[in-house]
């Protein structure tokens, strides 16, 4: 990231809850380490859910000075801000921006070292990728609303946290903002610890497919309306992972993302595995064609058999990344037998989408067909809002 992270500037009265917090801080390994297949190292721990096998993965530690003198303690905030449970597993190791400020990203989101106030803060992790342009992205792959552009506090921050804790109309949302990320670790929590540590909304929340969300500073959270296989459970509401948004983006260094190897040595080197046997389903992806379309974006497909005959009553489902589950039958359509489409919705939605043919019981009965919507609708650049598919019998 070699951006600045625009933080608010904290006001003086949540100076001394810090210290206090920080004072408080248990001496033992936290209790989210007993289980974990995790280690301690020399003034931090050692974590390798992240770190692609092989023991790599990154480490959080309390190690270097900043430019005031005072020790860089990541691994003391993170136990501060409650560990895991609230800020995930680290995805990077420290590295240097180009502010000159020091970071440690994780999958919730981005520590960012301050030498004037002797702690870290989260990072604005969804301004930066506003900043970067990804708010397109955001809203069609994610389902992330885009924030509102002005919110009419003219810089005045008191007035702005007016305006914005009211853009919190849902319950659920609401009461998981407030509610105390992690009790074991942190001993009370406040309103102003909560802005904090999530930032401020920057959109009221939307519903898209499954789930309503609300985009924060640097968090936003999605509320599950509907139940979908291998989702979370209806009711839920859970915290998209910002720091891996930034990941996926391209917006984290290169070199911060690279895993250390056990302790933190120079990284293992993955072992090769064999390739996988070949899978050979009854039916196969015979072809799939794209083009631009401005004003609606869907798939069609087609089942046939190996003479190239349309095969009606085979069954097709179709999701994208975060779910929106949908299945149905080919059918006669216009003329052809075989038919089957999916409208994803009017004029550019851009996002990856996949369609499988699948027999009576729900096994997988052919190859996944994988189809990429671009954001633009230009002719001529290979853009795409209109695909199709073609699914034959062997």
């Amino acid at each position: 990231m070699d951006r600045l992270v625009r933080c608010p500037r904290p006001s003086t009265r949540l100076l001394p809850i810090l210290l206090v917090l920080a004072l408080a801080l248990p001496t033992a390994p936290p209790a989210w380490a007993a289980s974990s297949p995790d280690y301690a190292i020399p003034d931090g721990w050692f974590f390798t859910e992240t770190g692609g096998g092989q023991g790599n993965g990154y480490a959080v530690r309390d190690s270097g000075t900043d430019s005031s003198g005072h020790m860089i303690r990541f691994w003391t905030e993170f136990k501060r801000l409650g560990g895991v449970a609230t800020l995930g597993y680290p995805i990077g190791q420290p590295y240097v921006g180009s502010d000159g400020f020091t970071y440690q990203p994780f999958q919730r989101g981005v520590l960012q070292w301050r030498p004037e106030l002797n702690h870290a803060l989260l990072g604005n992790t969804f301004e930066i990728l506003q900043g970067a342009g990804k708010d397109d992205w955001l809203l069609e792959v994610k389902g992330i609303p885009r924030p509102i552009a002005d919110d009419g506090s003219g810089g005045d921050f008191a007035r702005a946290v007016r305006t914005r804790l009211g853009w919190m109309t849902n319950a659920a949302i609401r009461a998981r903002f407030f509610a105390n990320p992690n009790p074991a670790a942190i001993s009370s929590w406040s309103q102003d610890q909560a802005i904090q540590l999530y930032g401020l909304p920057m959109s009221p929340p939307e519903q898209h497919g499954p789930f309503i969300t609300q985009r924060f500073q640097r968090i936003s959270f999605q509320l599950w309306t509907e139940s979908v296989p291998g989702m979370p459970a209806k009711g839920s509401v859970v915290g998209i992972l910002g720091g891996d948004l930034l990941k996926e983006a391209g917006l984290l260094p290169s070199s911060a993302v690279q895993p250390l190897g056990p302790n933190g040595t120079a990284p293992a080197q993955p072992t090769a595995a064999p390739p996988p046997p070949p899978i050979s389903y009854p039916w196969y992806v015979a072809s799939i064609q794209g083009w631009p379309n401005c004003g609606t974006t869907y798939i069609r497909a087609y089942t046939r058999d190996a003479s190239g005959n349309g095969v009606n009553g085979m069954t097709l489902k179709s999701w994208n990344d975060w779910g929106n589950v949908y299945i149905a039958s080919t059918r006669d359509y216009n003329g052809s037998s075989g038919y089957w489409d999916r409208v994803i919705g009017p004029g550019v939605r851009a996002g990856r989408w996949y369609v499988v043919l699948v027999d009576g019981a729900g096994n997988q009965a052919s190859d996944v067909a994988t189809i990429s919507f671009t954001g633009s609708c230009e002719p001529n650049q290979g853009n795409v809002q209109e695909a199709e598919i073609v699914f034959r019998s062997r």
